[in-house]
């Protein structure tokens, strides 16, 4: 055992502890190192590369798609409103319907204007699928639901004097008093029209609407010669034939959607306007077919 601790000793003590150096290893190491570096440098520009590509790539994206939701509204209400309904005419008599030249039309869509001036802005109706465009001038708006056109037009009852010129107001005294049957008939008519289906169902509760404004027609034959008939008004040489409008409420399908009313024509059996608002003040009832324009106080 001592023995083995003495070689061991000699051993230590005569090891040379500081080789020569060799050039060929030195060199060789170095160019290990050298490799490394450049191939960690390489890494960190493909990295940095990479990172602002994708930064950019990102600001585009985001770019891209807050103009895509801005813009795209207005879009979608141009190329609905194409072709109007004949009862907005009184509504958009200043502004012209016809598209401008292709780079105007271009830079109106780029801006999210409407390149014919009809529509001021678009602005989605809460919790539902509806558009609602201004029109312009401030002569009201309209509803619009996409795939299926103008669901709705809408103006202010302030503006009802100029609008309903050439218009006989039937007043609810005039009009037969709208029966509990005349109401389930309203609802059963908007249960199966096709825009309510994409918006709600009837909700129980229906107003028959205050004034009903409609075109005389005039008396081609003696009129004292022809029965009596309640649903008649006789206004000089003309009379009305009476239409009773009930405003029939919509189950709202989410917690946050607004309360959206249709307008029956019970007389006529058929659907003549949805609105976003509950304070009807009347409507401007024509035979065009179509939404027909409903008259809102503020």
């Amino acid at each position: 055992m001592e023995r083995d601790d003495r070689d061991i000793e000699r051993l230590l003590e005569t090891t040379d502890w500081e080789p020569e150096p060799d050039p060929v290893r030195e060199q060789a190491s170095l160019v290990r190192v050298v490799s490394r570096l450049d191939r960690r440098r390489h890494t960190m520009r493909v990295v940095a590369r990479t990172s602002i590509a994708v930064c950019i790539a990102a600001i585009v994206f985001t770019t891209g798609m807050t103009w895509y939701r801005w813009t795209q509204p207005m879009v979608v209400a141009v190329q609905e409103t194409q072709s109007l309904p004949l009862s907005a005419a009184r509504l958009v008599q200043s502004a012209s319907t016809e598209f401008p030249e292709a780079w105007h039309a271009l830079l109106a869509r780029v801006t999210a204007r409407d390149p014919r001036g009809l529509l001021t802005s678009v602005r989605s109706v809460p919790g539902t699928d509806l558009l609602r465009a201004g029109l312009s001038d401030g002569t009201g708006y309209i509803l619009i639901l996409p795939g299926l056109g103008v669901v709705g037009i809408v103006a202010p009852s302030s503006k009802s004097a100029q609008l309903a010129q050439g218009f006989t107001a039937i007043t609810p005294d005039d009009a037969p008093d709208v029966t509990t049957h005349d109401i389930a008939a309203a609802r059963s008519i908007a249960s199966y029209d096709a825009v309510i289906a994409h918006l709600g169902s009837p909700a129980d509760g229906a107003l028959q609407v205050a004034n009903v404004y409609q075109l005389a027609t005039p008396y081609k034959e003696d009129y004292h010669a022809t029965p009596y008939n309640p649903f008649d008004l006789y206004v000089d040489s003309t009379y009305v034939r009476m239409r009773r409008i009930v405003a029939v409420p919509l189950k709202p399908q989410q917690e946050n959607q607004t309360l959206l009313t249709a307008l029956v024509d019970i007389d006529a059996h058929r659907v003549v306007g949805i609105v976003d608002t509950t304070r009807i003040a009347g409507i401007l009832l024509t035979d065009a077919a179509g939404p027909q324009v409903v008259l809102s106080e503020p």
